[in-house]
């Protein structure tokens, strides 16, 4: 699935750039959409890096609150877009933005300034096949309210329903209002490689078709392309050629050195013919 009711037989590559270069330092061909990609790919870039010490970026596909709980708690700093609410009240000033949430007693205060409360039950819910729990917020100043039309079209009242990970997904939008400026940035880095691959080398699609595992080395080996491309253009043409050649040469050293060992192991450990003498009993 790639938006509202749209389908591709594709599939669908992950990838994690680096700010200053426009360096892919990871990918992943995942037969998946984003919403659940979020927190594997960024286990993967902690490992790459050898730190949590860095900021991620997201476009609004992988706003699942889950996913930015993991992110979060993991110590990661993220700023994942925040996908555009469908009005849900007859007026769009009564919609659950405008309702203030009081972390400390629990409760919704309404455009009105009539305080919603929870029972503290947790009720399960589901979105896009996955389940979450969530609480309940109402309350009864509803029925005598003037507003009412304006909220809600249901006889019972206005409901409040928040996500056990609200938290999170309130500290996302916090990070984003902190640094606006950070996550204009998002495009500009991830689209850099894929504008060169797709656009400038005409790599629209993979050449292998039968399997994930070869549509994934495809995907590598064009990586590894640009990689090299770039490279090129941020370091000196001769000091990288003679860093490749280094590299070529050690490798090949490392490779006389393995097939000299095992060449040695097989003289020391000579096959000895095996023979028994069997004896009679007296």
């Amino acid at each position: 699935m790639t938006r509202n009711n749209i389908t591709e037989v594709a599939y669908n590559v992950q990838t994690v750039v680096d700010a200053k270069h426009c360096l892919p330092i990871d990918y992943k061909v995942t037969n998946e959409n984003d919403t659940r990609a979020l927190s594997g790919m960024l286990r993967r870039t902690r490992i790459i890096l050898g730190t949590a010490n860095f900021t991620a970026l997201y476009d609004k596909g992988y706003h699942t609150g889950s996913e930015i709980k993991r992110a979060l708690t993991s110590g990661i700093e993220i700023m994942v877009a925040i996908p555009a609410i469908a009005s849900i009240a007859p007026d769009e000033n009564y919609n659950m933005s405008h309702f203030k949430y009081d972390e400390i007693n629990d409760t919704y205060t309404c455009p009105q300034n009539h305080i919603l409360i929870t029972n503290g039950n947790y009720y399960q819910k589901s979105k896009n096949g996955y389940f979450y729990a969530a609480k309940h917020y109402k309350t009864n100043a509803c029925h005598g309210c003037p507003a009412k039309a304006l909220c809600t079209i249901s006889i019972k009242g206005r409901l409040i329903v928040r996500s056990e990970y609200a938290t999170y997904v309130e500290q996302n939008r916090l990070n984003i209002e902190a640094n606006p400026a950070t996550y204009k940035k998002r495009q500009s880095i991830v689209e850099h490689p894929y504008g060169t691959i797709k656009r400038q080398w005409g790599f629209y699609y993979v050449i292998t078709k039968k399997g994930i595992k070869r549509a994934s080395a495809d995907v590598g080996f064009m990586f590894i392309a640009y990689n090299l491309r770039r490279m090129m253009n941020i370091i000196d043409k001769n000091l990288l050629t003679k860093f490749l050649r280094e590299l070529a040469f050690s490798f090949f050293e490392i490779l006389s050195s393995v097939n000299a060992i095992i060449l040695k192991m097989r003289h020391s450990f000579s096959i000895q013919p095996f023979s028994q003498t069997f004896y009679k009993p007296a």
